[in-house]
């Protein structure tokens, strides 16, 4: 939010402005009688004794130019502002920063947590301490800094402002969880490498069990074809990542690093960075893959110093890495392009809003042009007719006439992979509503087409269901194709049926097995019913009293309501 608001990304100008004031609790105190004015907001003091941990915060919201309508905002508040300068605040001043004054106050009360005996300020100086006094020039080195992070493209930006986030959350968790903890703030550096190192994987780079087996793999293959082979595995594969973390924050170490007055003691040297680098990247994939505990030496405080040994190796205590991970943010920050104007579109990345799918019936019968759609207007029908079948309040189809003639339009020079689709969609529509509100000439549509509709297809195993139209199909022709379905139905280009019509599906194949005198697979298809569609209690109570020579008859099961007013 605060770099949309100095109004970069605006492509139409600034067209409302709205002064907002509000309160950030911290233990950072500011010079005397000075105002720290940033080009993200202005802190204000309101006392100078220990237990004055507000601040005044205040900022000149900027809106974009927009044209009045119903969906332009006038204001996000305060708070969200609050919230991500109290990130910036947090890691550029030293200190907590958070709207909530028991996070301050918890966190700099000078009392164990779960993780440790020892209070958080005896793993990292300064930054919980009670009270944190800063001078002028640590005030304006801040300004300087709110300056270049604004100034960045927007990717190094969102970047940074994620590393930052991350680094002040591990902090956060010092007193909960330190292995917890470690890994946040090492991950706060990791994702800046995984996203600007420019890092251009080789095959040597791939771990070498894996290397070793495909490569015995493709020892028939042409030269090209090989490499063909390896450059798609490559692009996959995340290799390299603890190296690629190493190197990043080598990169950004200069000369200048070992040289500065550190807070702490016993700084790591040049020698040792890249061991210790190892071993705190172990100890964050130790964490993620097997909730290893931290090695005991880097789980005490050692005095602030910055450097411990685990198994006679160097390695970051929590001081060493908030010195670290610190610096090589605030390197990026200041060393990242900079860019006075970008078009950028920003709107899903304000504080509350959110993108959200439309019902269906506000747009699947929009115009058709292109016949990859077809499948998710298909979706779109299935989601209405579930809702008439359940009888839901205001539940309609909507009249899909218009966009059936763009199907038939459509239809001639489709892609076989879309037909199934565009012909489940005509069909479904016309079969669902009375004869006189069908499409023109569908009774010809249906006569041309209506063998190629009936094949068994992902799509018409759903179809089928609902018009109980698979009677012709073999067992082994629909549950293969029910088995087809539910293998996409989690992909993106999947259908997605609603459960109602799923768990329908299941148990139409359930009574073509119970009939066939199958009842091994009645049964099983009665079950998987269930685990589909595990919210419905009619179901459950069905799978519950299941007796192999009574009738599945799965809008009996699922639609009760429908039988009794029926």
């Amino acid at each position: 939010m605060l770099q949309i608001n100095t109004g970069k990304l605006y492509q139409r100008g600034v067209g409302r402005k709205n002064r907002l004031t509000g309160v950030v609790y911290t233990n950072v105190r500011l010079p005397y009688e000075r105002e720290i004015v940033t080009a993200a907001g202005t802190l204000r003091s309101t006392g100078s004794s220990p237990e004055d941990i507000a601040l005044v915060y205040e900022i000149e919201e900027r809106i974009e130019k927009a044209d009045p309508e119903p969906g332009v905002l006038i204001s996000h508040t305060v708070r969200p502002f609050i919230d991500d300068f109290a990130v910036v605040a947090s890691f550029g001043l030293g200190g907590v920063f958070s709207h909530d004054p028991e996070t301050v106050r918890g966190l700099t009360g000078g009392r164990p947590g779960f993780s440790s005996y020892e209070a958080p300020d005896k793993f990292v100086a300064g930054f919980f301490d009670r009270s944190i006094h800063i001078s002028d020039e640590q005030a304006d080195e801040f300004v300087a800094f709110v300056d270049e992070l604004l100034a960045l493209e927007r990717k190094s930006y969102l970047g940074a402002m994620r590393a930052m986030r991350n680094f002040v959350a591990g902090l956060h968790r010092i007193p909960d969880d330190l292995a917890l903890a470690y890994t946040l703030i090492v991950s706060s550096v990791e994702s800046l490498a995984q996203d600007f190192d420019g890092f251009a994987p080789a095959w040597s780079d791939l771990d070498d069990r894996k290397r070793n087996t495909v490569d015995g793999v493709l020892v028939d293959l042409s030269i090209s074809q090989a490499d063909a082979v390896r450059a798609a595995i490559l692009k996959s594969e995340h290799v390299a990542l603890a190296r690629r973390y190493r190197a990043f924050v080598q990169s950004h170490v200069d000369a200048n690093y070992f040289r500065h007055p550190a807070a702490g003691s016993h700084p790591v040297a040049r020698y040792e960075l890249d061991v210790a680098l190892r071993q705190a990247y172990g100890v964050r994939s130790a964490y993620i893959h097997r909730l290893r505990s931290l090695p005991t030496p880097i789980s005490l405080p050692h005095g602030h110093r910055e450097t411990t040994s685990v198994e006679r190796r160097p390695a970051l205590t929590f001081q060493g890495l908030f010195r670290l991970t610190r610096h090589v943010i605030w390197s990026f920050v200041t060393e990242g392009p900079k860019i006075q104007k970008e078009t950028y579109d920003y709107t899903l990345e304000q504080s509350g809003v959110v993108s959200m799918e439309l019902a269906p019936q506000y747009w699947v019968w929009r115009p058709l042009t292109n016949s990859a759609e077809a499948r998710r207007r298909l979706e779109g029908m299935l989601s209405l007719t579930a809702s008439v079948l359940r009888r839901d309040p205001g539940a309609l189809l909507v009249d899909l006439r218009p966009m059936l003639a763009d199907v038939e339009s459509l239809l001639p020079q489709a892609a076989a992979v879309h037909r199934p689709a565009l012909l489940a969609l005509h069909v479904l529509f016309n079969l669902m509503v009375t004869p006189d509100l069908r499409t023109p000439k569908f009774e010809n549509f249906l006569s041309k087409h209506g063998a190629e509709a009936a094949r068994p297809s992902v799509e018409t195993v759903i179809v089928s269901t609902v018009l109980n139209a698979h009677q012709e199909w073999t067992l082994e022709e629909h549950r293969t194709v029910l088995e087809q379905y539910f293998a996409e139905r989690t992909r993106p280009k999947g259908l997605h049926a609603p459960r109602l019509l799923e768990a329908a599906a299941c148990l139409a194949l359930a009574e073509k097995y119970r009939v066939a005198g199958d009842g091994s697979y009645a049964k099983r298809f009665v079950e998987r019913a269930v685990e589909v569609h595990p919210a419905h209690v009619g179901l459950r109570g069905f799978e519950s009293a299941y007796d192999e020579r009574s009738a599945i008859d799965w809008e009996a099961i699922l639609l009760p309501e429908n039988r009794v007013q029926g």
